[in-house]
């Protein structure tokens, strides 16, 4: 697509070097020379190249200062991968006319190209002296930004040794934008077929288990994700089971190109749904990523209210759907493409490529962190990440530690673009982040439950993730942010609620939680630790971290308008039993009149204070005395 345009934009350029030139030292007074420069030009424009060169030369014969002519044909060269040819034109049009603007850039991007930047900078030099009405002014400043960057980046290489991924993915086709899963376990990525026919060329998505260390199992996905249109560009939720996928021209589309999703359920996948407005637009919208938690879609588009080019935007989740989606601002996008977005799963570092900031020449790699005051300054993954070419669509696993990324520019591929892997360099690694993978099963049978599993921030109440499991499967997989207290809430129809907390200020956000929760179907007599009501120490108040949890119990409540409870409040051993039977009491009590604040009805509870009468953990340690510091409800009647 961008060479297309490229491709295209030439004639226009041209004309403007033409016109331009006319002025002094540029044209010629010989008219033959003049009309043979004319069926040059004709012939350039038919891409007939060999013919274009011979009748330049025919003209530069009739007059060897003809600066336009010579001009032309370093253009010609150049388009036909004849650089050292364009350079020798170049050149000799500098010799003739050594501010001629449009020779002096051409010249600068080759030796950009080549690395031999501080030519490449005394060159534009030229351009610059002569002030921002000189044709390529804009072109030739943004070079010598990209060349300076360039030089030193250079100088001051980071560490780079990226590894093929390997037969098992790679093939003599085009392999590109790798998607993960959060434990690693899955790869997902966009083939293209046909590479060496090209009317017959087709993008589909595919996924690779990781098996004894090796991408392995590869799999079409098929129908109904895969059509006889191109599918790509896509990105997988935390847990593999739900893909945003990019589609164009696909039935039920809303525009030129559009994000669907699909879910995978009872071993296939939906489907695919196209989410409307205002995520799509009649516009261009492309390469999703979603964030760990599934609750932001970063996305690039050309819709309206941008910078220039493609931009990248997000939308947030709401109780209705996507939300109208937000730019990024100006510290992200720039007049130029901004693409391949890929939100790590900490939440806060953003990687991606762009044309528009400083780098190496193309398009580079980026990346930037949200801040309290929004995303910083983007940094340049460095060289030689990035190089004179163009390099795209990186993302990075959840330790911060390895990243993927896709290249036509390597000796060891099977041909056309292949997916490798590199240890990514400490000063572009995101925080490390985890994830809880679990089962959700009858404690009684096993047989595994369909359920509601929810994550909530202790510090605010704040629901920030919440997932389905199917009933026969059970699983579920969930990201964890480091540096972040969680309250973590487990129900299923006809079962008793299961709570848990887990603080990652205290845990290594690298190491998976690991769950299997039994769930006790609903009898009377059976109690429930609710494990994330707090108090402060000899005090009663309910502080705010237990709202969350409470409210989970309101909505259980709700859910099975038949069923009586009992607060129970225990306490360790520490003290006398007066005291605490009377503290244990006070803290039930709390929690009793909050659920009636939230509309349960009074007759449904009772409360009681049982002070060290019935510990579950041994009081002789300190880990026994937390156990036992407890807020329970016990099941008295179904009716």
């Amino acid at each position: 697509m961008r060479s297309l345009l490229l491709i295209l934009s030439f004639p226009l350029l041209f004309g403007t070097s033409c016109s331009a030139q006319k002025v002094k030292l540029s044209g010629t007074d010989n008219k033959k020379a003049y009309e043979l420069f004319g069926t040059a030009m004709r012939q350039r424009d038919l891409l007939e190249y060999d013919a274009a060169i011979k009748t330049l030369e025919k003209a530069l014969s009739k007059d060897p200062n003809f600066v336009d002519a010579w001009d032309l044909k370093g253009k010609i060269h150049l388009e036909n991968g004849e650089k050292d040819k364009a350079r020798d034109c170049f050149e000799q049009v500098l010799t003739l006319n050594p501010e001629h603007p449009f020779a002096l850039v051409d010249l600068s991007e080759l030796l950009f190209e080549d690395g031999q930047y501080d030519r490449c900078i005394k060159l534009l030099q030229g351009v610059l002296r002569q002030g921002p009405g000189t044709p390529q002014f804009v072109k030739a400043k943004r070079l010598e930004r990209n060349a300076e960057f360039a030089r030193d980046a250079v100088k001051n290489p980071v560490p780079f040794n990226p590894q093929n991924l390997g037969s098992g993915v790679n093939t003599i086709e085009e392999e590109y934008f790798p998607g993960l899963s959060l434990d690693e376990k899955t790869l997902f990525f966009t083939r293209r077929d046909g590479r060496l026919n090209i009317q017959f060329q087709n993008e589909d998505l595919f996924s690779s288990s990781l098996i004894d260390g090796s991408w392995t199992n590869v799999k079409n996905l098929g129908k109904p994700i895969n059509t006889e249109e191109n599918e790509g560009a896509f990105s997988a939720s935390a847990d593999g089971k739900t893909l945003y996928f990019t589609s164009c021209s696909r039935r039920g589309g809303v525009g030129r190109c559009d994000i669907w999703i699909s879910n995978f359920s009872g071993g296939k996948w939906s489907e695919p749904v196209n989410p409307g407005k205002p995520l799509n637009t009649r516009d261009w919208e492309s390469q999703p990523a979603l964030s760990a938690d599934g609750r932001a879609l970063y996305f690039v588009s050309d819709r309206p209210g941008g910078f220039g080019g493609t931009d990248i935007w997000v939308s947030y989740r709401t109780e209705t759907g996507w939300g109208v989606p937000e730019n990024l601002g100006e510290r992200i996008n720039t007049p130029d493409d901004e693409q391949f977005p890929f939100i790590h799963p900490d939440g806060v570092t953003l990687y991606f490529s762009s044309y528009g900031h400083p780098g190496m020449g193309k398009s580079d790699l980026y990346f930037s962190r949200k801040g309290q005051d929004g995303w910083s300054t983007p940094t340049n993954l460095g060289y030689p990440i990035n190089t004179a070419k163009d390099e795209w669509n990186l993302i990075v696993n959840r330790t911060g530690e390895t990243a993927y990324f896709s290249s036509d520019n390597r000796e060891d591929g099977f041909g056309g673009m292949d997916i490798y892997s590199f240890p990514l360099h400490n000063q572009a690694r995101p925080s490390a982040s985890g994830y809880v993978k679990g089962l959700v099963f009858d404690a009684a049978n096993r047989s595994r439950l369909a359920a509601e599993v929810e994550l909530f921030e202790l510090q605010n109440g704040q629901k920030v993730n919440g997932v389905k499991t199917e009933k026969g499967s059970g699983d579920f997989l969930i990201a964890l942010k480091p540096n972040t207290a969680y309250a973590f809430e487990v129900r299923s129809e006809g079962y008793l609620l299961y709570s848990a907390h887990f603080d990652l200020a205290e845990q290594s956000a690298e190491k998976p939680l690991l769950l299997e929760i039994g769930l006790n179907k609903i009898e009377t007599g059976r109690s429930v630790v609710i494990n994330n009501v707090f108090f402060d120490t000899d005090k009663w108040e309910l502080k705010s971290e237990s709202f969350a949890e409470l409210q989970v119990l309101v909505s259980f409540l709700n859910e099975h308008p038949n069923v009586r409870i009992e607060i129970g409040g225990h306490t360790d051993n520490t003290g006398n039993r007066e005291y605490n039977t009377r503290l244990s009491s006070n803290r039930a009590e709390s929690v009793y009149k909050f659920l009636i604040s939230k509309g349960i009805a009074p007759n449904r509870l009772s409360y009681k204070g049982y002070a060290d009468t019935v510990p579950i953990a041994d009081n002789g340690t300190e880990e026994g005395k937390a156990r036992n510091r407890r807020t329970e409800f016990k099941i008295l009647g179904t009716n």
